[in-house]
């Protein structure tokens, strides 16, 4: 007997037990387990199951070889991304399809040789079409991945919009983005370079919103978002960023995030670490004295009078003392005698009449000498 036509018979008579593979598949799906949970309803099982196994069999019968899935495995994977089904649990009933195949050319009593010299096409069948499935899955997960962040980016539009009363349109968003309207949030901006790594980091973060802003990026998430570390360390280590706290509400959102983005441009441009309000605000009010014809520059006019070199060291001093307080501290920090460092900072106080002593001049001192 020709094996080909041997094997021809057994596929067509394979063909016609499509209800009742389709029924052995189910069975092995119910004893796997891993589908119980899973948002298929048993008519759509059965009838995908009865109708992968037609296209499966008629592929067995193809005297070419060749493998030619049509539209059906697209469809599949599509059709479960979009009901939500876990990917890992797919792609496994799917190769359930190779057991239930052989099981059943075992039940035929077909001849022995035939069934090993076609066991390859059997597997190949199976594995292109699980294959196919995987990858129609992946892209329709794409998809609905871009759509949901389209949508976020509609709805964060809504809450930074200005013109429209907030309160119209809170309540509606935090229900929309599946936040609390009075959460707690903290609120970050990043520039640059930064903002795209925040960006990045972010978007591998379930819960963190991010709206992009000229120059950079704002992201926020509520305080109490869930995790191994705390959200704000893992997404703001390294980076050059002003972060807000505390923020009240989900209405206080958009105001505090172009606060961060007005800080944010005044930071250094060397910054690697994350800013809070006790280290911006001696910036800001800099910021501010610039504003006012250079303010800030004339108070610190009198160190014109020294040598570049000096004039230098003199700001070292100063910014070294302003933070610890502590003339032996600035010595060990310098390098250099403590009685040196009392003279730099008495002439520091002759040159801009700022004794760092005093606690009024010294909050002076900190905002002229920032940035």
């Amino acid at each position: 007997m020709d094996t080909e036509d041997a094997w021809a018979r057994t596929v067509a008579r394979l063909r016609r037990r499509i209800p009742e593979l389709a029924t052995a598949f189910l069975a092995r799906l119910d004893r796997d387990g891993h589908y119980d949970d899973q948002p298929v309803t048993p008519a759509d099982l059965r009838g995908t199951a009865e109708e992968s196994l037609a296209l499966l069999v008629d592929q067995l019968a193809r005297a070419d070889g060749r493998i030619e899935l049509g539209d059906l495995p697209d469809r599949l994977g599509r059709h479960r991304a979009r009901q939500g089904v876990d990917l890992d649990d797919l792609v496994r009933a799917v190769r359930l399809d190779f057991p239930v195949l052989w099981s059943a050319l075992l039940d035929q009593d077909a001849d022995a040789a035939v069934l090993v010299r076609h066991a390859d096409q059997v597997w190949a069948v199976v594995d292109a079409y699980a294959r196919e499935v995987h990858f129609a899955f992946l892209d329709e997960q794409a998809l609905l991945a871009e759509q949901q962040r389209d949508e976020q980016r509609q709805l964060l539009d809504l809450l930074f919009r200005a013109g429209i009363p907030v309160e119209h349109r809170v309540a509606r968003l935090a229900v929309a983005l599946g936040i609390g309207e009075h959460a707690t949030f903290t609120v970050c901006a990043a520039l640059a370079d930064h903002a795209a790594t925040l960006r990045g980091r972010a978007a591998r973060t379930a819960g963190v919103h991010l709206r992009d802003v000229e120059f950079g990026v704002v992201a926020f998430w509520p305080a109490d978002l869930p995790g191994a570390a705390p959200p704000e360390q893992r997404l703001t280590a390294g980076i050059g960023c002003v972060v807000l706290g505390d923020v009240a509400g989900l209405g206080a959102v958009p105001g505090a995030a172009a606060a961060a983005i007005r800080m944010a441009h005044l930071l250094p441009p060397a910054a690697t670490i994350p800013h809070g309000p006790r280290e911006v605000w001696p910036l800001v009010a800099r910021h501010a004295l610039d504003d006012h014809g250079g303010l800030a520059g004339a108070l610190l006019g009198g160190l014109d009078a020294a040598r570049p070199e000096e004039a230098e060291l003199l700001r070292e001093t100063a910014v070294a003392y302003l933070d610890s307080g502590s003339i032996s501290t600035v010595a060990a920090q310098l390098y250099c005698h403590r009685n040196t460092v009392l003279n730099r900072l008495r002439r520091f106080a002759v040159l801009t009449g700022l004794d760092l002593t005093r606690p009024r001049d010294a909050a002076l001192a900190v905002v002229l000498l920032a940035g």
